[in-house]
């Protein structure tokens, strides 16, 4: 077993820190996982569709009751895999604007015209998920959707 006081003490300080480099390793695993998910620009192809979703019902978060934001949310999460296609096609785009952009002589009209395709598919992905928590929260009674007016950040003052 552990001898002398000294050596008991020093194999309780080496549990310790022992422990603490564990505990670190968690939470820095943790942390590091949780930001890339959530950080639409992280290291996980952008962000993804579910970045865009949740930045997209972001505004709704504490202005509706949870029963109201659960089938927003419902509702948003169907046009996930027309999202995924989008992210796809844009992915490709954006491989095509790399392409064009390395040329020895880049061609100038040419980006600008991809830049604009990338822009399209963009605003048709975002148009797509704003239309449906739209008309998913257009149905809601009124006294519902009136929290939706409320100035929660002081604009305007």
């Amino acid at each position: 077993m552990i001898g002398s006081p000294l050596t008991r003490q020093r194999w309780l300080v080496g549990v310790l820190v022992a422990s603490l480099a564990v505990n670190a390793f968690v939470i820095g695993a943790t942390a590091t996982d949780f930001v890339h998910v959530r950080w639409p620009f992280g290291h996980r192809g952008g962000g993804g569709a579910s970045s865009q979703l949740r930045f997209e019902l972001a505004w709704l978060r504490g202005r509706l009751p949870p029963d109201a934001m659960a089938k927003v949310e419902v509702a948003v999460e169907a046009t996930k895999p027309g999202t995924m296609q989008s992210i796809d096609r844009l992915r490709g785009l954006r491989r095509e604007l790399g392409a064009l952009i390395a040329e020895p002589q880049p061609d100038r009209a040419a980006i600008d015209a991809k830049l604009g395709e990338i822009r399209a598919e963009v605003t048709a992905m975002q148009a797509e998920v704003q239309r449906v928590a739209t008309d998913t929260l257009v149905v809601f009674p009124p006294d519902v959707r009136a929290t939706l007016a409320e100035d929660r950040h002081g604009a305007g003052k």
